[in-house]
């Protein structure tokens, strides 16, 4: 994402007629994060919560709820089971523009038979018309970036046919455009395939808008693009009711952390700014059993966030590092990790995107998503080895925040989503008992390789 937000600054340094985009650092209102603390856990909170299936779907799926809905009311399950969820500690780990095909296109194969698989007949042509076929990925530094902004998303999606990938490739790179068809396996990425294995997966799950970054984090944040479109032009308003202001509302914390850029860049925020701390912070917090309740994790922008050119292994090192800390916490029976990727970046994807709820009252004419991208759950509570098959997007993550601490809806987008309760199994006498994790892959870099050697 270094040349996005690098485009980004670069804007807000030349132009000041660019409303959202202020030389000056915009004030959040959230500066008493800085003092607040996180509420002690109830002890009492333990499994033996049964939660129901979510009812109300058709209304959901009509967009019957609005901005300021509670989860009770359009989920269909009673406050008091809601809030004796045990989880009380979410950790958001959004990494950088990978679509489900790209990262797991093997996943149904390698231990998790009821993922969706990438159909045998799937291809895309090229410029010369010759059909493309998924093909295993040479290395893991693709050297690189696709388009994978507005224009650039709605070519490759072509109206749900999922056929111009390849095309839009070779016209916003230096290629043929056909690595986008490559996917990654096993034995490339053996802990991301251990954690899809593992624990609850998601392959149904979409970006929020067809477009980049920015756009696909703002609806996670705000329950709407915030205004903001492609990548690099606008920042969202200080001003937009947000997930961190419903949050410190009611007495809950949260914090970014990165040893890159806070939220992507996304929001214009560096460290010092209220909220923002190094990954040092995040493990010394989970170490010390002082994590805040939201926990909204990136990566170093090339390097370890998973966005072309980095090399996916390094990024899976990173990853694997912020699991085990996890895994030792005093708060892991108290934890859930959300593993997801903000948009699929320009690779293939299968599955042709539905559509999600106009993010009314904010004035946004978006309600197509954009390709499907992993989203994994993370926690002691998570289904072990399974599948799920709702239709979603980042505002479900947004939702189960606001299920948990009995927040209201931002918008309608997020009033209207499921808040991803099928990933979870609260019953007591589940086996909690982990398989020890592989090691990270290694040697799928032979760019970074030889400059070592």
């Amino acid at each position: 994402m270094t040349r996005e937000a690098l485009h980004a600054f670069l804007l807000c340094g030349v132009s000041l007629l660019v409303a959202a985009c202020d030389p000056q650092k915009a004030n959040w209102g959230l500066d008493a994060i800085r003092t607040l603390r996180t509420p002690p856990d109830d002890t009492s909170l333990a499994c033996g919560v049964a939660v129901p299936p979510a009812t109300h779907s058709a209304e959901r799926n009509a967009c019957s709820y609005a901005s300021g809905a509670h989860a009770a009311e359009s989920l269909g399950i009673s406050s008091a089971t809601l809030g004796a969820i045990p989880i009380r500690h979410v950790i958001v780990l959004m990494r950088e523009n990978r679509s489900f095909d790209h990262l797991f296109g093997k996943l149904s194969e390698r231990g998790q038979p009821d993922v969706e698989a990438v159909p045998a007949t799937y291809s895309n042509p090229d410029r010369h018309g010759e059909a493309v076929f998924p093909t295993h990925a040479s290395t893991t530094c693709i050297e690189v970036d696709p388009g994978h902004q507005s224009e650039s998303m709605l070519r490759a999606l072509n109206g749900g046919k999922m056929d111009g990938f390849v095309r839009n490739a070779a016209e916003t790179t230096d290629t043929d455009g056909h690595f986008v068809m490559d996917y990654y396996d096993a034995s490339d990425l053996p802990f991301y395939y251990f954690l899809g294995q593992t624990f609850a997966v998601a392959d149904q799950h979409f970006a929020p808008v067809v477009s980049g970054t920015f756009a696909n984090r703002a609806f996670l944040l705000f329950g709407t693009n915030a205004g903001v479109v492609d990548t690099g032009i606008v920042f969202p308003p200080p001003n937009t009711p947000s997930l961190l202001h419903l949050l410190m509302n009611k007495g809950f914390t949260w914090g970014a952390y990165s040893d890159g850029l806070p939220f992507s860049g996304s929001l214009d925020w560096v460290h010092g700014d209220p909220g923002v701390y190094d990954m040092q912070a995040l493990y010394d917090a989970l170490d010390r059993g002082t994590l805040p309740n939201l926990a909204l994790v990136d990566g170093i922008e090339d390097k370890d966030d998973d966005h072309p050119t980095a090399d996916l292994q390094r990024g899976e090192a990173r990853v694997k590092e912020i699991y085990e800390h996890a895994l030792r916490s005093p708060q892991w029976q108290r934890l859930a990790i959300l593993w997801t990727y903000d948009e699929g970046g320009g690779f293939a994807d299968h599955v042709p995107p539905p559509r999600g709820c106009l993010p009314l009252p904010a004035r946004s004419a978006f309600s197509q998503f954009g390709s499907r991208v992993p989203l994994v759950a993370i926690s002691p509570w998570a289904k072990r080895g399974y599948a799920s098959h709702v239709a979603h997007d980042h505002t479900a993550i947004t939702r189960f925040v606001e299920t948990l601490f009995d927040l209201p809806a931002l918008t309608a987008r997020d009033a209207n989503s499921d808040a991803l309760l099928d990933l979870f199994d609260f019953s007591c006498g589940r086996d909690q008992a982990l398989p020890d994790p592989p090691e990270v892959g290694s040697g799928g870099c032979p760019r970074l390789q030889n400059a070592k050697n």
